[in-house]
């Protein structure tokens, strides 16, 4: 766990010197919101947590999907796989810096919610199970944007997480509800749709065991790719 933190605090470091990474992911979704998000026909908090759930997607997608692939053969990327560190320890802390900026761009979004009662119009217990979900969500597709990041060429990788980003976020209703009709299991079986729903049914006390399954098993699958992944990095520069 020493070297998890390590690497966590090495990481928020860095990023913290880059506001273009930053504002974006923070000033996006806040602006989404506020246009879109506060006149859409669904309950408040509903609407809040899509949002942030959106602007968790972004950073775990970018920060993973396109930082990685982008620096990944960087001098100082070269280093850090010199070291005897586990592949596992550089993943989890990882997830972990992504889990701290997702928390972290999530508070305007929280700022606005509170001012307009969003935040406010559901009970502490069921507002509490919410964050939980999107923290699982988080992990979830932080494990995603691992995996995209160290499989994605450098100059490949932002068109190829665009072309993935806003259809996983306009599948999941992330948006605002989406009625797919016949297509509807489209929405129940996507990482984020399952996603969406964990929140959903967390914001009315209710647990939505279909949803935990289906994340529990994109998490295996990202995560075994995302190890993998950098395992075939390490040993291509140093095979």
């Amino acid at each position: 766990m020493k070297f998890i933190f390590e690497y966590v605090r090495i990481q928020v470091l860095e990023l913290f010197r880059l506001p273009s990474f930053f504002l974006p992911l923070i000033a996006l979704p806040t602006a989404f919101y506020l246009m879109l998000g506060i006149r859409a026909d669904a309950p408040a908090a509903q609407i809040l947590f899509s949002y942030m759930a959106f602007s968790v997607l972004g950073t775990m997608m970018f920060q993973f999907g396109v930082g990685v692939a982008a620096t990944r053969n960087d001098p100082w990327n070269l280093y850090l796989l010199t070291l005897p560190v586990p592949s596992r320890v550089r993943v989890s802390s990882q997830l972990m810096a992504g889990l701290f900026f997702s928390a972290l761009f999530s508070l305007p979004l929280l700022v606005v919610g509170a001012v307009n009662g969003a935040l406010f119009s559901v009970s502490a217990g069921p507002l509490l199970f919410a964050i939980g979900g999107l923290c699982i969500g988080g992990l979830v597709h932080g494990g995603l944007g691992l995996a995209l990041g160290y499989w994605l060429p450098a100059r490949g990788a932002v068109p190829i997480t665009n072309l993935i980003y806003f259809p996983l976020a306009f599948v999941g209703g992330l948006f605002g509800p989406v009625d797919f009709g016949a297509f509807q299991p489209i929405h129940t079986f996507s990482p984020t749709g399952a996603w969406a729903d964990l929140i959903s049914n967390s914001l009315v006390g209710r647990l939505d065991v279909l949803a935990l399954i289906i994340l529990a098993g994109y998490f295996v699958v990202c995560a075994f790719f995302a190890i993998w992944g950098y395992r075939r990095v390490e040993q291509t520069q140093y095979r």
